[in-house]
Formats: structure tokens, C-alpha cells, sequence
């Protein structure tokens, strides 16, 4: 009787993996029938490096921006990391994160992450019965407000598993909602040394009641492959994304390292967001001594302008 090798079963886990996500996200579906999905501040994407290459992170990623596009990346995180970026986003939106990872025996990568989507000050108007104008009243923030801890451990010598957990918080002037959500994300190296692939089951999430309606944040079931080329300096990666209540997306990025002290990175997605012009994107990284790492971004949009990022990596 012909046996399984190791990659042979490892590859019926992860088929086995793929399928419970699946059916987890079709479930949550199935009973949530009547529940409205709203645009969600977890799908804007978090480094410049993800972002210069379309998004097409999820087999990619190795450091503490594993946080967003797959914990199983975090398994990777051999050093203790702070990953910092900041960006201000369209119509005077700021968005901010702050992620630390580091290995702590016997529990793999343990990591921690705070993310902050919020307007400037915006000052409240009012209109008389007929639609005129009334004056001025007090002023108010509109924002959403992110924690997460994760934790991620390699469970062999070619798959990588993590878990995140999250409170998520909104708020526009009075109201104010708080929600609960979950991922899980998976590696797997395959028996060919250039491929990897990967997927992640992210933001499953409670229910909550905001602005008097019942919400849910959308969950994303992300398929993701990595192939590496000229002795991994080069770096080909793609994301299928399906999200719920959207379309599903096509992400396709490449990265290109010079003596591993810079890299320049290009991408598309597919649907484009917002016209042809915001499927491209484009950027590059300084690595020193890989103790420090600074990526920037570049992403043109038809109709918003210009959407850069700057993100930086310490390690100690």
C-alpha cells in the first residue's frame, strides 16, 4: 500500500483548512440573513509595503504587518518588532497604526496591535423646516478604534498557523458601538522550495447596533500564493480576496531586492476601487543592517488625487 509523505499530508491539511474556512465563513451567512454589512475600516490595508504591491500580501508577509494581512506570518517574527505607519488618507481621514511582535516560548510569536481611523474636528450644522441654514453648534470626532492581540507558532517544518482576536469600537458624536471580531491564518510551504501559499479567514465578527442599525463587519476568506525567483531576491505574489458584500478581488504585486539593502515594489488589483488609475501602485524599501526598515507608497486615484504611505519596521 502506498503510503503519504510528509508533504502529502500536509498538503491534505491545508485542503482540510481551506474547506472549514469556508464552510465557517458560508455558516456565518447562512444565519445572519437580515444583518446589514457595512464598509469597513479593516479593509484599507495597513504598510506601505502591502500597499505598493497591490495588497498581495498574504503568503508574503513575515513581520509584525502580519498583524493585518495573515498571522501565520507572524511564525516568522524572530526578533521583537515595532511596526509603525501613518497616513492621511481622502477627505482629511488619518489613519494610524502601531503593531509590536516578538517569539516568547513555548508560544511561537505573541503579538499586540492598535489601529485608529478618524476625522479632524468636524463642526455640527443645522437647517431651519425649510432647508436654510440655522448656525453653527458644537463640534464633534467621527473615528474607529482597533486592539488585537495575536499569537502564531510553526507547527512543522512547512506550516505556519495564528489566531487574532480584536475589539473594534465606533463613533460618530453620541453613538457609539463595540464589536468583537476573529482570524486565523495559515502558511504552508510546498514541496517546490520557490512556492507558498496561504490563506486567511478574517473579521468574523458579533453583531452590533450602531447608528439604530443592526451591523456586521464584512468577513474576507483571502487564497494567496508566492513564488520566489534569482535566489529570492525577486518576490511574485498574488490575493484572491472574497469579502462579503463586495466583489471579489484579484491582487498581483512583485518585489525586487538590490544586495538586500533596497527593494522596489509595483502592483495592481483587480476590479480597480476607483477607476483604472488606483489599480496601479508602486514604492520601495531601505532595509539597514535588518535592524531597521523604512517602505513608502504610491498610489494614484482617478478622481481622490494621490494616496501616499510611510511605514517603518524596528528591530531589537
Amino acid at each position: 500500500m502506498k503510503r503519504f509523505t510528509n508533504s502529502g499530508k500536509n498538503s491534505v491539511y491545508l485542503l482540510m483548512i481551506a474547506l472549514v474556512c469556508f464552510l465557517c465563513a458560508q455558516a456565518a451567512d447562512a444565519k445572519d440573513k437580515t444583518t446589514i454589512v457595512t464598509s469597513s475600516f479593516l479593509r484599507l490595508g495597513v504598510d506601505a509595503r502591502g500597499a505598493s504591491m497591490g495588497g498581495a500580501q498574504g503568503a508574503l508577509t513575515g513581520d509584525v504587518y502580519a498583524l493585518y494581512w495573515n498571522p501565520a506570518g507572524l511564525s516568522n517574527v524572530l526578533f521583537n518588532e515595532v511596526g509603525a505607519t501613518y497616513y492621511r488618507s481622502f477627505q482629511g481621514l488619518n489613519y494610524g497604526f502601531l503593531g509590536y511582535a516578538g517569539p516568547i516560548e513555548p508560544f511561537g510569536t505573541l503579538a499586540g496591535q492598535i489601529f485608529f481611523l478618524g476625522s479632524g474636528s468636524i463642526t455640527s450644522t443645522y437647517e431651519n423646516p425649510d432647508g436654510s441654514f440655522a448656525g453653527t453648534g458644537d463640534s464633534f470626532l467621527v473615528y474607529d478604534l482597533g486592539l488585537g492581540i495575536s499569537q502564531s507558532m510553526r507547527v512543522t517544518d512547512s506550516i505556519s498557523y495564528g489566531v487574532s482576536g480584536k475589539l473594534l469600537t465606533h463613533r460618530i458624536m453620541d453613538e457609539q458601538a463595540f464589536a468583537l471580531a476573529a482570524d486565523v491564518g495559515v502558511i504552508y510551504q510546498t514541496i517546490v522550495d520557490e512556492l507558498k501559499v496561504g490563506l486567511a479567514l478574517q473579521n468574523l465578527s458579533t453583531r452590533y447596533k450602531f447608528m439604530s442599525q443592526e451591523l456586521r463587519e464584512p468577513w474576507s476568506l483571502k487564497f494567496a500564493a508566492l513564488y520566489s525567483l534569482l535566489d529570492r531576491s525577486l518576490f511574485l505574489a498574488t490575493d484572491y480576496n472574497m469579502v462579503r458584500g463586495q466583489r471579489d478581488t484579484l491582487n498581483l504585486g512583485a518585489e525586487y531586492w538590490f544586495l538586500e539593502l533596497m527593494a522596489v515594489r509595483a502592483g495592481i488589483k483587480m476590479l480597480p476601487p476607483a477607476g483604472l488609475l488606483s489599480a496601479f501602485s508602486m514604492g520601495f524599501g531601505i532595509n539597514w543592517r535588518d535592524l531597521y526598515q523604512v517602505d513608502y507608497s504610491f498610489s494614484p486615484h482617478t478622481e481622490l488625487g494621490v494616496n501616499q504611505r510611510l511605514s517603518l519596521i524596528i528591530k531589537f
